[in-house]
Protein backbone atom coordinates (compact mmCIF):
# COMPACT_ATOMS: atom_id res chain seq x y z
CA UNK A 1 0.00 0.00 0.00
CA UNK A 2 2.60 2.24 1.10
CA UNK A 3 4.51 1.60 -2.36
CA UNK A 4 1.55 2.53 -4.31
CA UNK A 5 1.18 5.73 -2.66
CA UNK A 6 4.68 7.01 -2.84
CA UNK A 7 4.38 5.86 -6.96
CA UNK A 8 1.32 8.20 -6.93
CA UNK A 9 2.66 10.54 -5.19
CA UNK A 10 6.00 10.61 -7.82
CA UNK A 11 3.38 10.13 -10.20
CA UNK A 12 2.12 13.51 -9.00
CA UNK A 13 5.34 15.48 -8.92
CA UNK A 14 6.28 14.45 -12.31
CA UNK A 15 3.13 15.47 -13.84
CA UNK A 16 2.82 18.98 -12.05
CA UNK A 17 6.46 19.50 -13.06
CA UNK A 18 5.76 18.74 -17.18
CA UNK A 19 2.24 20.96 -16.33
CA UNK A 20 4.51 24.10 -15.00
CA UNK A 21 7.07 23.41 -17.45
CA UNK A 22 4.47 23.88 -20.53
CA UNK A 23 2.64 26.83 -18.89
CA UNK A 24 5.87 28.27 -18.72
CA UNK A 25 6.75 27.80 -22.76
CA UNK A 26 2.95 29.29 -23.39
CA UNK A 27 3.79 32.33 -21.35
CA UNK A 28 7.34 32.85 -22.85
CA UNK A 29 5.50 32.58 -26.73
CA UNK A 30 2.59 34.69 -25.64
CA UNK A 31 5.07 37.42 -24.68
CA UNK A 32 7.19 36.80 -27.90
CA UNK A 33 3.79 37.73 -29.74
CA UNK A 34 2.91 40.53 -27.61
CA UNK A 35 6.56 42.01 -28.73
CA UNK A 36 5.69 41.84 -32.32
CA UNK A 37 3.03 42.91 -32.30
CA UNK A 38 4.16 46.17 -30.15
CA UNK A 39 7.16 46.27 -32.39
CA UNK A 40 4.91 46.21 -35.48
CA UNK A 41 2.48 49.10 -33.62
CA UNK A 42 5.81 51.31 -33.74
CA UNK A 43 7.15 50.56 -37.08
CA UNK A 44 3.53 51.72 -38.32
CA UNK A 45 3.43 54.68 -36.21
CA UNK A 46 6.94 55.92 -38.10
CA UNK A 47 5.60 55.46 -40.99
CA UNK A 48 2.46 57.27 -40.36
CA UNK A 49 4.67 60.01 -38.77
CA UNK A 50 6.63 60.26 -42.41
CA UNK A 51 3.75 60.17 -44.61
CA UNK A 52 2.52 63.25 -42.39
CA UNK A 53 5.76 65.20 -42.71
CA UNK A 54 5.65 64.53 -46.96
CA UNK A 55 1.99 65.40 -47.28
CA UNK A 56 2.55 68.80 -45.41
CA UNK A 57 0.60 67.47 -42.43
CA UNK A 58 2.70 68.33 -39.63
CA UNK A 59 5.89 70.29 -39.80
CA UNK A 60 9.80 69.57 -39.54
CA UNK A 61 9.50 70.25 -35.36
CA UNK A 62 6.58 67.92 -34.87
CA UNK A 63 8.32 65.55 -37.21
CA UNK A 64 11.56 64.93 -35.10
CA UNK A 65 10.01 65.10 -31.93
CA UNK A 66 7.74 61.98 -32.92
CA UNK A 67 10.16 60.37 -34.93
CA UNK A 68 12.79 60.41 -32.22
CA UNK A 69 9.53 59.18 -29.44
CA UNK A 70 9.10 56.32 -31.43
CA UNK A 71 12.59 55.65 -32.13
CA UNK A 72 13.78 55.91 -28.39
CA UNK A 73 10.39 53.10 -28.11
CA UNK A 74 12.02 51.00 -30.52
CA UNK A 75 15.18 50.49 -28.95
CA UNK A 76 13.89 50.40 -25.85
CA UNK A 77 11.68 47.25 -27.11
CA UNK A 78 14.58 45.98 -29.42
CA UNK A 79 17.31 46.12 -26.57
CA UNK A 80 14.67 44.10 -24.04
CA UNK A 81 14.27 47.23 -21.51
CA UNK A 82 10.68 46.62 -21.58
Amino acid sequence: MEERIFDMIITFLILKLTFESILNECNRLASEQQSREQLRELKSRLIQVQLDYEKGLIDKETYSQEESRILKELSRGIGGGN
